[in-house]
């Protein structure tokens, strides 16, 4: 199994005023402003040569939400995962119900997201 730091998703009190802050200093490049399914508007912020940052706006909570790797192997991932014991939060399957993300809380208490390749 491989993994690779995709993106790291953090709380943003103003997502525009955000997205314009890493326009000028980083010159990065937003995705469209989409809304999540806990209604919240979230893009992801390419910047050249790292990963992606998934601003989540967020008027009551500010920093760091999750981090989230992709692995080329999601269904052995979740196995050891389980063997393990890990403290795994919930899954999300696509429409043939076949394993998609898994989401596992790190020891400080934060959530890591690993997927399958989009």
């Amino acid at each position: 199994m491989s993994y690779q730091l995709e993106h790291i998703a953090i709380y943003c009190k103003d997502i525009n005023e955000s997205i314009a802050f890493y326009q000028k200093y980083f010159a990065g490049s937003p995705t469209a402003i989409r809304k999540g399914a806990a209604g919240y508007a979230f893009c992801f912020m390419k910047i050249d040569g790292s990963p992606s940052i998934q601003l989540m706006e967020s008027p009551g909570q500010l920093g760091v939400h999750h981090y989230g790797f992709v692995t080329d192997d999601i269904d052995q991932v979740a196995a050891d995962f389980r063997a393990k014991g890990a403290e795994i939060i919930r899954e999300n399957h696509d429409s043939s119900g076949r394993l998609t993300t898994l989401f596992v809380k790190d020891p400080n208490g934060l959530e890591m997201e690993i997927r399958s390749p989009r």
